[in-house]
Parts: structure tokens; sequence; C-alpha cells
């Protein structure tokens, strides 16, 4: 008859490795992604506000939830394609849509990462993101 040892050490390691795995399975976070972007006003002429407009993101996630405001990257048109922005018009970090010269409509863009746990400083091309538009009218 062969003796294969105690089995209690083969039981302390594998209680062992599926302690020390199961926080890897949720390294990734939530499951919970963004899902898509809205923002208000959809359209906004600059007309009768000083030239300015105040835009606002909502996202809306996989879960049902909503976050408003939603931290975007706010662009006039796509953050990614090589566009030549008018002179006279801008929208910064806050949403807030500039007319300054611009006679025309151009295209707000706010963009986030599908995944909430990436930075808006880390978000590259590359990145699975959610993106919404905007009109802007400048007078």
């Amino acid at each position: 008859m062969r003796n294969t040892g105690p089995r209690l050490p083969c039981i302390a390691c594998i209680v062992l490795v599926l302690v020390l795995a199961s926080p890897m399975v949720g390294c990734g976070g939530s499951n919970r992604q963004l899902q898509s972007i809205t923002v208000a006003p959809a359209s906004a002429d600059a007309l009768n506000s000083n030239g300015e407009v105040q835009f606002t993101a909502t996202g809306i996630y996989s879960d049902g939830s909503k976050v408003s405001p939603l931290t975007v990257l706010w662009t006039i048109n796509n953050p990614w394609v090589l566009t030549p922005v008018p002179v006279g018009v801008g929208v910064d970090s806050a949403g807030l849509g500039q007319c300054t010269g611009f006679v025309g409509t151009v295209t707000i863009f706010a963009t986030a990462p599908a995944d909430p746990g990436t930075p808006l400083a880390k978000m590259t091309m590359t990145t699975k993101q959610v993106s919404a538009t905007a009109q802007l009218t400048c007078p």
C-alpha cells in the first residue's frame, strides 16, 4: 500500500489559493458602464445671453443610474479629429460655451470614458467612450 501522506496540507493549499484569488475577481471594479450622455440644452442661441450658454451633461449608466452633472471632456467638434476651431468661439472645462466674435453654429461635444473608473485625464482616442453633442449658435 502506498502512503500518499497527509491530505490536510493539500486542502490548506487549495483554501489558500481560493482566498488569495478571490479579491482578484473584483479587480475591475464595478461592472457599471456609462451607456449614454445627454446634453442640455440640446441647442442654444447665445444671442440673448451675453454670448454665453451653460451646457450640462447627464450620464446614464448600465445599472439605470443617472449622474448629473457628469464630468466630461467639453470640446468644439470631435475631440479626436484635428478640425480647426473657429476663432471667437469656445467651450471651457465646465461646459460654458462662449461666443466672442464668431458668427455661425458649432457642435459642442461632451465625451467621457465608458468605464467610470477611468479618469478623464487618462482618456485617449482608443479608450472606450461615450459622446453626445449639442449645437451652439453664435449671433
